[in-house]
């Protein structure tokens, strides 16, 4: 549910006056008496900045919700900036809000604060200005922009070297998403850049599935003997003839199997006249054919429906094949045609709070998550230099 930031609270028109709102809502804060009649002990415990790039006020509040399931776990001082207006007068307008939550123990709570923030104009233009000063020094930034980043504009060239971490979601992107994903990878390699893809987070319990595909000891071999990677993915009948079904889901599946087969790129992925999208990898002295093929599907556009791995070693093909619903993952595998193994895990669906969560606080797999990244930008690049052109004009 969508929370309305903007409900009983005072309207800021400046810098000041949302530093100064800060420190009366603190001041309030810092005791509370209970429906008990104890007094609770508020903690100022933000551990992180967390910028928004929200754009509209519907996605601003949505976030915000998002944020706010978050709060007692990674308390933060969050930024939601919104842009209106652009060719009016140069303003500002801002609320706040304390975020508080029960510690386990019920003797105090930890808060957090959110900064809402619509700016309107010129203004608009010159977001990294209102951002700085209102960030809490000395804590990492994490900048979240959800809906298509404008790499390699203005805006994204400011925005960028504020942060420590990029959180996006790559399924949301308008298009086939091919040329961001590319633009992407760019951007983390050359800046450094951590970057947390909710699309490619959501593939966890994908990912455990498929690699329990070898969990045999007499298949592991088969892991270094990969022929073909297929990836089936749902889209629309009308969005299939024109290519705009964002792909980046099925993109990443590619991408983080060959991050971890040490797989390298011949042929960056080409769409065919079919709809099909299909690449070339080698590893070691063997091609891997790789195919992402589009169904019609009551999943939403872009899902996974199916991945197949297919392994040919001494003349014997090993199958490996993984679909999934809202809470299951099944895996079946075929060795010489009969069946080895079947497993259903039970892993469902990631919600948007889950997977704030594990943005900002999984450093642990940032590794495997660069590296599927990186190779993501290789698969992708073939497309980035039309689609960007096509997106540039359409923003023009």
């Amino acid at each position: 549910m969508a929370a309305d930031l903007t409900a009983g609270r005072p309207t800021l028109h400046s810098l000041p006056e949302i530093e100064s709102e800060l420190g009366t809502l603190w001041t309030a804060a810092r005791r509370r008496t209970a429906a008990d009649g104890e007094h609770h002990v508020a903690a100022r415990s933000n551990v992180l900045n967390l910028v928004v790039v929200a754009g509209h006020r519907e996605t601003a509040e949505r976030c915000a919700a998002t944020i706010a399931g978050t709060a007692g776990r990674h308390p933060s001082r969050s930024l939601i900036l919104s842009t209106a207006d652009m060719d009016g007068r140069a303003s500002l307008d801002a609320h706040v809000q304390i975020l508080s939550v029960p510690t386990q123990t019920r003797s105090g709570e930890t808060d957090a604060e959110l900064i809402y923030v619509t700016a309107h104009g010129e203004t608009g233009r010159h977001l990294t200005s209102l951002i700085v000063p209102l960030l809490v020094h000395d804590l990492p930034v994490a900048l979240w922009w959800p809906h298509d980043p404008q790499f390699g504009s203005h805006r994204s060239d400011r925005l960028l070297p504020i942060a420590d971490r990029l959180i996006v979601d790559g399924s949301s992107w308008s298009g086939n998403g091919l040329d961001r994903l590319a633009s992407m990878a760019r951007q983390a390699r050359t800046r450094g850049l951590v970057v947390a893809d909710f699309s490619l987070l959501k593939q966890s319990r994908w990912r455990e599935a498929i690699a329990s595909v070898y969990d045999l000891p007499d298949l592991r071999p088969h892991l270094r003997a990969v022929r073909s990677i297929n990836v089936e993915y749902a889209a629309a009948e009308d969005a299939d003839s024109t290519g705009l079904t964002n792909v980046v889901r099925p993109v990443y599946h590619v991408a983080w199997l060959a991050s971890r087969l040490g797989m390298s790129v011949v042929q960056p992925l080409q769409r065919q006249s079919d709809g099909r999208r299909t690449a070339t990898l080698r590893q070691g002295d063997h091609q891997v054919a790789v195919e992402l093929q589009p169904v019609c599907s009551d999943l939403s556009g872009g899902s996974t429906v199916r991945v197949e791995i297919a392994s040919r070693l001494r003349g014997a093909e090993l199958i490996g094949d993984v679909t999934a619903t809202d809470r299951v993952v099944d895996v079946v595998v075929r060795d010489k045609g009969r069946e080895r193994a079947r497993r259903a895990y039970v892993a469902p669906r990631l919600n948007d709070v889950d997977l704030l969560l594990l943005a900002v606080e999984d450093s642990s797999g940032a590794p495997v998550a660069a590296e599927a990244l990186a190779m993501a930008g290789q698969l992708a690049v073939v497309a980035a230099p039309r689609e960007a052109t096509k997106r540039r004009r359409g923003e023009s």
